[in-house]
């Protein structure tokens, strides 16, 4: 994935468990038609020309739409590849905040919330990571914005340790989290992600915070 507060009020909740969804109407089908449209032309494009020569006129004649329609969806050119991430930030800091257990037990707390939620189209989906790795200002673009979640764990390591933030062990717990998140998004895609893997990523995980704690 990573990543606002995305915890709804308890009376929406049962509401929501009360009565099953409505199917989504014509209008919904339409704007979801639309956006997948534009999210796959500029994952192509991306791929064929660059991000950068994927301009806003060759992304909407790609997606057969008006320029301003690609524009009133994504007001920014880069949301169109990276609109999931602000969500996934906001939960994972959220569960560092304000779950319960050690930081480890946070991290996987989320990891199994976010792979309980509805998934969006799994060939985009794939489509768009591999724009996102074919580019290297893509790629440097998603490394800032996942910036945050890499903060908010050194900031929740630290709060337990009673230590600061800018501190060794914060900072490369941090890190080392950061690079099984980025493993897993990987693995994951390609289809490669085992159970036994998770796992021992996991364990790596356990058994350096229990360093960290004793040391």
């Amino acid at each position: 994935m990573l990543m606002q507060t995305c915890f709804h009020m308890h009376a929406a909740m049962m509401a929501a468990m009360s009565s099953p969804a409505a199917p989504p109407g014509l209008r919904e089908r339409k704007n979801l038609r639309t956006r997948q449209a534009i999210i796959r032309a500029t994952a192509e494009l991306t791929l064929e020309v660059g991000f950068a020569a994927a301009t806003i006129p060759k992304i909407a004649e790609r997606a057969d739409v008006a320029p301003r329609t690609v524009s009133g969806w994504f007001p920014v050119k880069e949301d169109i590849l990276f609109e999931p991430i602000g969500d996934q930030v906001a939960r994972i800091e959220a569960q560092l905040r304000d779950g319960d257990g050690t930081v480890v037990d946070r991290i996987e707390r989320w990891l199994a919330d976010e792979s309980g939620r509805l998934q969006p189209d799994r060939e985009l989906e794939f489509l768009r990571f591999r724009a996102t790795l074919a580019d290297p200002y893509l790629r440097a673009r998603e490394l800032e914005l996942l910036e945050p979640l890499r903060t908010a764990v050194a900031q929740a390591v630290a709060r337990d340790l009673e230590v600061p933030e800018s501190s060794m062990g914060p900072q490369v717990f941090s890190s080392a989290t950061m690079g099984f998140l980025l493993t897993i998004r990987t693995q994951v895609q390609a289809g490669a992600m085992s159970p036994e893997e998770r796992a021992a990523g996991i364990a790596f995980l356990h058994a350096g915070l229990a360093t960290l704690s004793t040391a």
